[in-house]
């Protein structure tokens, strides 16, 4: 089989988050071949090796809290995939991927995987931070789980850049270059220090061509923002009403989150305002004010659906 084809058309997943299905490598099953979703935003072919590059870092740097990535890669019909080390899964993953495969609430999962990490996510995102990743963090409790010898992981891989928001002529870069390089230089393994600091420089070189690249394009055009924004607000209008923004800031436990339909509703909704801010970030002539005034809806939704953490539901983040 090549790697470069595999996509998974024959095999049940083995997981599945908003942007990404997970399979077992049919030629290895210690491995595991991410796919891309049709719908999710793909990388360039330079953000895609620098995804490889920065993750390979990151194992190296954190091998018991990173899994290793072997490949990336994009097939002849565009899909595009990572090849990486498989880690068991704890029962909270187990049950999370139960209940997006059955379209069901997620709350109990997040709760038994919240009490299967005991606080140990905090302390692999604070690795994470150490080594210069703070920027690309997705504190999502499905990223994380635990082995069988009880070493927590993050499972997302790394993307390396992005277009700014605010200028779409220039990159914003999610690592810290200086903190990766003090990270680096204090691995007492000569040989492993040499290999980072080499795939190191090799994704600095990519950024730079991408950089270049994305400053000698012609201004591209962009879809007209208009109707997508109406279509956003309108999804977004019914639950940012008074009272259902009241009933969602009511709910204060884990175990109510799980029985609440509002809240499963408006999670739904979330999702749908997620992909569509994304969309117009991405593909449409969007400005950075009119973007802005759309997030802060999307956030006040977000806020109010709140976060699961240790039994309680969280609306501050």
């Amino acid at each position: 089989m090549r790697f470069g084809n595999f996509e998974g058309m024959n095999q049940k997943p083995l997981g599945e988050g908003d942007e990404k299905k997970v399979f077992i490598n049919p030629e290895d099953e210690g491995r595991v071949i991410a796919v891309t979703k049709k719908e999710a935003g793909k990388d360039t072919p330079r953000q895609l090796k620098g995804r490889y590059y920065l993750t390979k870092i990151a194992h190296m740097l954190l091998p018991q809290h990173v899994p290793d990535i072997y490949q990336a890669g994009e097939s002849q019909s565009g899909v595009q995939t990572v090849d990486a080390e498989r880690i068991a899964h704890t029962q909270g993953h187990a049950l999370l991927q139960e209940a997006r495969q059955l379209g069901e609430g997620e709350e109990s999962a997040h709760q038994q995987i919240i009490k299967e990490m005991d606080g140990a996510m905090t302390k692999v995102d604070m690795e994470l931070e150490r080594i210069g990743l703070s920027f690309n963090i997705d504190a999502n409790v499905g990223n994380y789980t635990k082995d069988e010898a009880g070493n927590v992981y993050y499972l997302e891989t790394f993307k390396p850049w992005q277009v700014d928001v605010a200028n779409p002529k220039e990159l914003e870069v999610l690592f810290d270059e200086e903190e990766m390089r003090i990270a680096i230089d204090g691995m007492a393994d000569q040989e492993a220090k040499a290999e980072c600091m080499n795939h190191l420089e090799r994704l600095l070189a990519l950024l730079e061509e991408e950089r270049q690249e994305l400053r000698e394009q012609p201004e591209a055009i962009s879809i007209e923002c208009g109707p997508h924004v109406q279509e956003l607000e309108a999804t977004l209008e019914p639950f940012l009403k008074e009272d259902v923004l009241a009933v969602l800031h009511t709910i204060q436990t884990e175990d109510d989150a799980i029985k609440s339909k509002e809240r499963a509703d408006a999670k739904k909704v979330l999702l749908v305002a997620f992909n569509k801010l994304k969309f117009l970030q991405n593909e449409t002539n969007i400005t950075t004010e009119e973007y802005a005034r759309l997030q802060a809806k999307y956030k006040t939704l977000d806020r109010a659906i709140g976060v699961g953490n240790r039994g309680v539901i969280d609306h501050t983040r």
